[in-house]
């Protein structure tokens, strides 16, 4: 059935969405914009190393003592934005889905953990947020498992974005998570360029991040969320439609699209409206027929 066809669909009716869904094409977008700049900061940092000078219109004060150290220090800077910016990504990408009607048995867990009942606290349960490496390992196990280590190095991720941005975070993965990584050792060593988990841990505790260690796990992350949002778009409900048209604040510009468009104009507004903001989600906008 085509987008805008007359066709019914009952309330609780399922269809295939699109792939990849509008969440992953948002977080390929950012985490594709944060590798190139990364890779074109590094570019630039080999010219600072060895010796080219400061272009004389560069209207800037820059004269370190020693331009090998301040082109590593900095190199190390650029490593950490980029982690940081991945992981905000990565968390963006567990939101949007967390919003679907599949979650609602883990949101409701959420609920529970952040907001302990009165018989819970007189129990001894004491109230605490949800971290975002827990909801990500949360959706990522109940979609592909809890076995496949991609969901540890992508947990090891955000919790090394706590750490570069928090200085006192103790954020680290559970036992069985580490555990899983070096497990997997052989394997993570064939897939990205003999990256030694032992080191990449070591890196971790130590706070100190190198290229390689966080281009591998951005790498191991993107082909995990492959797999998550493979298994996302396989049926997609007129309640996973309105969750995310309300997730992502669209709902609120088609009623103003609504009021404002003369009634023969309007879906042809909608139209535009989903292809600046949401383009994987208009053909269920109009197979659902929300359009009301």
């Amino acid at each position: 059935m085509k987008a805008g066809s007359a066709g019914s669909n009952p309330d609780n009716a399922t269809i295939p969405i699109e792939y990849p869904t509008q969440a992953l094409s948002n977080f390929k977008k950012t985490v594709g914009r944060a590798v190139f700049n990364l890779n074109t900061i590094v570019v630039g940092l080999d010219a600072v190393e060895n010796g080219y000078p400061k272009p004389d219109g560069l209207d800037i004060s820059w004269s370190p003592p020693d331009r090998k150290i301040a082109a590593r220090a900095t190199r190390k800077f650029a490593v950490e934005a980029v982690l940081v910016h991945v992981s905000e990504a990565l968390s963006q990408y567990v939101a949007a889905l967390s919003k679907l009607s599949q979650f609602t048995d883990l949101r409701k867990n959420w609920d529970r953990i952040q907001n302990p009942t009165k018989l819970e606290k007189e129990k001894g349960t004491k109230k605490r947020d949800v971290s975002n490496a827990e909801k990500f390992v949360d959706v990522a196990s109940q979609l592909i498992g809890e076995k496949e280590y991609r969901v540890s190095g992508a947990a090891l991720l955000i919790h090394w974005r706590n750490r570069v941005v928090h200085p006192n975070s103790n954020a680290q993965l559970k036992p069985i998570q580490k555990q899983l990584l070096q497990k997997n050792e052989k394997i993570i060593s064939e897939e990205y360029s003999n990256l030694s988990v032992d080191c990449l841990l070591c890196h971790f505790h130590e706070k100190r991040p190198t290229l390689k260690d966080i281009s591998s796990l951005i790498a191991m992350t993107i082909k995990l969320a492959h797999r998550m949002d493979e298994k996302i778009y396989q049926s997609f409900e007129k309640c996973d439609v309105i969750a995310w048209l309300d997730h992502y604040e669209i709902s609120e510009i088609i009623e103003k699209v609504k009021r404002e468009s003369k009634p023969e104009k309007v879906e042809e507004s909608i139209k535009r409206v989903f292809n600046t903001h949401a383009p994987k989600l208009k053909d269920h906008y109009f197979e659902f027929r929300l359009l009301g």
